[in-house]
């Protein structure tokens, strides 16, 4: 298999069922199946990082095989897998009290952290602290952790990373 860089537009692209998806870890080693065939092969894919074929509107890899199987493959690297979600949850900064809280919903997790959506219109850059308070489902108690924002998208998707040491608060912490 060797793999090389492919054109096409972005809505071509989307719609190849062909096309499949590689999420890439801290090894920055991929193996790559060929559907056709069901051979296997690992490709160290490091250099990619940089071009960023992690990202939707950008181009696919394309991968031929040794059976001249041709199809596309796009690389996400993340440092942990996101699951997607839809939990209601809340939003502060480290000094605001619980009351004045802000809605916010959990739209999708990992170890490492959450993204958030937030319907309302709120300061929030890249490198801020906050607390997010969120029950993960209808049984279990309620989960409040230290986040930094990462990145924000127009003011209503905020992609965060857990600060604090993974066990979260208890609901009646208070940090100074």
């Amino acid at each position: 298999m060797t793999l090389s860089p492919q054109q096409y537009p972005t809505s071509m692209a989307k719609e190849d069922p062909k096309r499949q998806k590689y999420y890439v870890s801290r090894k920055e080693k991929v193996d790559i199946k060929c559907r056709s065939c069901g051979r296997t092969e690992t490709f160290p894919v490091a250099e990619l990082k940089a071009k960023k074929y992690s990202m939707p509107e950008n181009n696919p890899m394309q991968i031929k095989c040794v059976c001249s199987q041709t199809f596309e493959v796009d690389f996400e690297f993340r440092q942990d897998y996101r699951q997607k979600a839809n939990i209601a949850g809340s939003l502060r900064t480290m000094t605001t009290p619980r009351i004045r809280a802000r809605q916010c919903r959990v739209v999708d997790y990992s170890a490492g952290g959450l993204l958030l959506a937030i319907n309302d219109a709120l300061p929030i850059k890249k490198d801020d602290r906050l607390i997010v308070s969120y029950r993960p489902n209808a049984d279990s108690s309620e989960i409040e952790r230290v986040i930094m924002v990462r990145h924000c998208q127009s003011g209503s998707l905020v992609g965060c990373a857990f600060i604090d040491n993974g066990a979260g608060l208890p609901a009646s912490a208070t940090l100074q």
